[in-house]
């Protein structure tokens, strides 16, 4: 069930304690369809915006989603997407990377758990 998704999301979310502010919208579509749009802030004013449209049965899939991560001056650090507009060996899913020296680069990848997404914000934070 979708209810149960989105506990378990808060429960993980709650559990990190380099968050600072936290903006969580979620819907309901049907028993086992949702969809969830949020923004927070990190402790060094990093942020991430996401969004997911997720089917829990029979397995949880994410139809849609898109995680943008941004630094607090509003430099892209990275994004993860299924949007279908980069053909690479996990297509549609890829990864968006940004940096001041190389620019942008696209990597192919899976859909991201939002417990490694923390991971690697966190990292992120830690390094600075």
């Amino acid at each position: 069930m979708i209810e149960e998704y989105f506990m378990r999301l808060e429960r993980v979310l709650a559990s990190c304690p380099h968050i600072e502010q936290m903006t969580l919208t979620k819907e309901k579509r049907a028993p086992s369809i949702g969809f969830v749009k949020g923004e927070i802030v990190f402790a060094d004013g990093v942020k991430l915006f996401g969004m997911e449209f997720i089917r829990t049965e029979p397995n949880i899939v994410k139809t849609k989603y898109r995680y943008h991560c941004q630094d607090a001056s509003g430099n892209s650090l990275f994004r993860y997407d299924n949007a279908p507009h980069h053909p690479t060996e996990t297509f549609p899913h890829h990864k968006h990377l940004f940096s001041p020296v190389a620019g942008e680069t696209v990597t192919a990848t899976h859909p991201p758990s939002i417990e490694a997404i923390l991971d690697e914000i966190v990292g992120l934070v830690d390094k600075r």
